[in-house]
């Protein structure tokens, strides 16, 4: 394990110089939504249903896993909403990647997925984010999950970030789908259509946020890419109230500020890791719930 976080955090070095190297160079970090790429890259996100295309920011691939403490009163009482996002397609099956019911910082053990949840951030000076990235590697403080009150029908915990003061390309959280003993290895998802998920946010914490895939050409894992890494990704309409999003890997675009794939479309085949951002902004507090894969 703490290999697996030393390797993480050493990453998240490299691309926090990344990502000062392309400001510097005058990146447009304009807008919340998903980043992604790699290892310190800027990202765009493509336009969600209902919602404009976001501009672009950035999201550190490869994170440590992040301490963390949950904050249950500060959570919204809106009730479930039934509706289904995305592309409007309806899961029919759903393999769970994680529904957080076990409270700790690992996704489910299913399917030959290992991997575990983290935080990450642009080192804004200003900026706080709980859970907190763990920069040590140290491991002491993991990931942990946010109580639900009230629940979500039948679902009681979520992974959830929040915090203020990011300036740059903003904060996000997510796992790898493959990485025993810290080391990044791709997942063959092909056998499924897409992801599903639940998500909303908390209030004042604006009006989207973005999920972001990685592959071989998008993944400094898969040796296309280093720091300009423009993971594929789709701008989601999220609100307060809770909202099923389902989205087909073939909806997912590259933001456009980075190096391009290769290819028009995400590789389902080597999959290295999901994530979830929210842009620049004074305040963001997202929460995620039931993530899967979907037929």
């Amino acid at each position: 394990m703490k290999n697996r976080i030393f390797l993480h955090a050493l990453n998240l070095v490299v691309c926090g110089l990344a990502v000062a190297a392309f400001a510097a160079c005058g990146g447009d970090d304009d807008g919340g939504g998903g980043g992604s790429g790699g290892a310190g890259a800027a990202t765009g996100a493509g336009a969600g249903a209902g919602s404009a295309t976001s501009s672009g920011s950035v999201d550190p691939s490869t994170t440590a896993a992040s301490t963390g403490t949950t904050d249950p009163a500060s959570t919204s009482s809106a009730e479930s909403s039934s509706a289904s996002t995305g592309s409007g397609v309806e899961p029919q099956t759903i393999e769970m990647i994680d529904d957080m019911e076990d409270h700790d910082n690992a996704i489910l053990a299913k399917g030959g997925r290992v991997g575990y949840w983290y935080t990450f951030n642009d080192g804004s000076d200003d900026g706080v984010q709980t859970p907190e990235p763990d920069l040590e590697g140290t491991g002491d403080k993991p990931f942990t999950m946010t109580a639900l009150e009230p629940a979500r029908a039948q679902s009681t915990y979520a992974a959830r970030s929040w915090g203020t003061g990011f300036t740059e390309w903003g904060a996000g959280f997510g796992f790898d789908l493959n990485s025993p003993e810290g080391t990044k290895a791709a997942y063959d998802a092909s056998a499924y259509a897409g992801i599903t998920f639940w998500a909303k946010l908390g209030p004042g914490s604006g009006t989207s946020a973005s999920v972001m895939i990685s592959d071989p050409g998008t993944d400094p894992a898969g040796g296309s890419c280093s720091d300009k890494c423009d993971k594929w990704q789709k701008t989601l309409a999220v609100t307060e109230e809770w909202q099923q999003f389902t989205i087909p890997f073939a909806d997912l675009k590259q933001g456009g500020w980075g190096d391009p794939a290769g290819t028009d479309q995400i590789n389902a085949a080597k999959l290295y890791s999901i994530q979830f951002q929210i842009g620049q902004g004074p305040k963001f507090d997202l929460y995620i719930d039931d993530l899967g894969f979907y037929n």
